[in-house]
């Protein structure tokens, strides 16, 4: 399966990251690291049979949510400001333990459940058995 064009849109991303870290642009470096984490995993989601439309619209859905909590963080952070608390927390940390780490723990469970249907079929794992199995 041809896997260029993805790939060519993470270096892209990959090289679009680099340098708006370096330029000192932590919104748009986090979301284009945010546009690698979905682009790799478009890449290795990719089989001879085609991915369920469903987990590819949940991860394009998983890093659209992404972006608008990193968003919403630099949004609601003023350091110059008073202090904005959501939950007890700092609008920061907030965003990160009620937002993205629930985000992070999604894409895990995504991978789970589709495991055996799209990563590492049936057929696939009786041939890999027979392969890599000591006998």
């Amino acid at each position: 399966m041809n896997n260029t064009p993805v790939a060519l849109g993470g270096a892209v991303a990959s090289l679009a990251a680099l340098a708006a870290g370096l330029a000192g642009q932590a919104l748009a470096l986090g979301m284009l690291a945010v546009a690698m984490i979905v682009l790799l995993s478009a890449i290795g989601l990719r089989t001879p049979r085609t991915s369920s439309k469903s987990t590819i619209l949940t991860l394009i859905a998983y890093g659209a949510a992404f972006c608008v909590l990193l968003a919403l963080c630099f949004r609601l952070h003023d350091p110059a400001g008073p202090l904005t608390t959501i939950g007890g927390f700092p609008a920061g940390t907030a965003m990160l333990i009620y937002g993205i780490a629930p985000l992070g723990i999604a894409l895990g469970v995504l991978y789970g459940l589709t495991f055996d249907s799209e990563i590492l079929p049936l057929d696939k794992q009786r041939e890999f058995l027979k392969r890599f199995s000591k006998k």
